[in-house]
């Protein structure tokens, strides 16, 4: 495989290891994880179709902006083989953000965001996705934080922007795989929905299994619990509020704005077009992964 891009690309150039200055003027791909080889192509003798499919066969490096100190060290230890980076916590998590439009060229977003995360290490991965590296301490981030800085970065600079908050891990050789795994899952969850500001894995878990139902599944649910939907939107989003808000109807109706009979009435509804009993758990469960499925569709 390499030998013919690299006949088909004769001004390629390749390296064992990734370059200490990239040239700015080429692309930069990596071909595999077990024998690592980094193969630069002009970019003048790529086009759009050529690129789209190389980005499928080998993994692109993106270099958008020049990083430097401890965003560098853990930008090749994640992407690109490097040493584990020093860090004062033994463990780390990752919280990706991904912009919905090209901010790149704003650079007040950018101080923004180091302002937002001082102690905190950025890396801008591409345009509109980065990574923020933060180390374990006695007070972490949490979503309330995180949906606060989204609405200040909407308000100020329109720009929506949505968050995926991992799990801290060990600082280890084995960090950039679990760390392919969780930029995996948020790929995905932009693919199918940009409705939330703050994702975990316990929010993007039940989303991802409702995009990825199988056929036979979609049809059961298509036939019971997806008609009523279909029929009564309001009924839908009831349903949902009601099971977010684990099943607790005094604060359900008010984030509804309706009276608690008024919600009452319409669970009654439900469960009698449906036969679906929502105090059962596992009915539950389905009834909120088909709403999820209704939802991304």
């Amino acid at each position: 495989m390499i030998n013919k891009i690299l006949s088909y690309f004769p001004d390629s150039v390749t390296y064992e290891n990734y370059p200490a200055n990239p040239s700015p003027d080429h692309y930069w791909f990596k071909n595999s994880d077990n024998f690592p080889l980094w193969i630069g192509i002009p970019k003048n003798k790529i086009s759009d179709s050529q690129l789209d499919l190389l980005k499928n066969l080998f993994h692109l490096v993106e270099d958008h902006i020049q990083l430097k100190g401890g965003a560098l060290f853990w930008k090749q230890f994640l992407f690109e083989d490097g040493e584990i980076p020093p860090a004062e916590s033994d463990e780390v998590r990752f919280i990706q953000f991904q912009l919905q439009a090209n901010a790149m060229e704003n650079s007040e977003i950018h101080e923004a965001l180091n302002g937002f995360f001082p102690e905190h290490t950025i890396i801008w991965v591409k345009d509109s996705y980065g990574i923020i590296i933060e180390e374990k301490k006695e007070v972490s981030e949490n979503a309330e934080e995180l949906f606060s800085i989204a609405s200040t970065l909407e308000s100020d600079f329109y720009v929506k922007i949505s968050f995926y908050i991992g799990k801290f891990q060990k600082v280890s050789s084995q960090l950039p795989h679990f760390f392919e795994q969780e930029k995996q899952v948020f790929a995905e969850l932009t693919c199918h929905t940009t409705r939330d500001v703050v994702y975990t894995f316990e929010k993007a878990f039940p989303m991802l299994l409702a995009s990825n139902l199988p056929d036979h599944l979609k049809e059961i649910m298509k036939a019971s619990i997806l008609q009523a939907f279909s029929e009564d939107k309001e009924l839908m989003t009831t349903i949902k509020v009601f099971l977010e808000n684990n099943s607790n109807a005094s604060l359900s109706a008010k984030k509804l704005y309706v009276h608690r009979n008024t919600l009452q009435y319409r669970l009654d509804k439900f469960m009698e077009k449906t036969g679906v009993n929502l105090k059962d758990l596992d009915a539950a469960v389905v009834v909120y992964l088909a709403s999820l499925y209704e939802e991304i569709r």
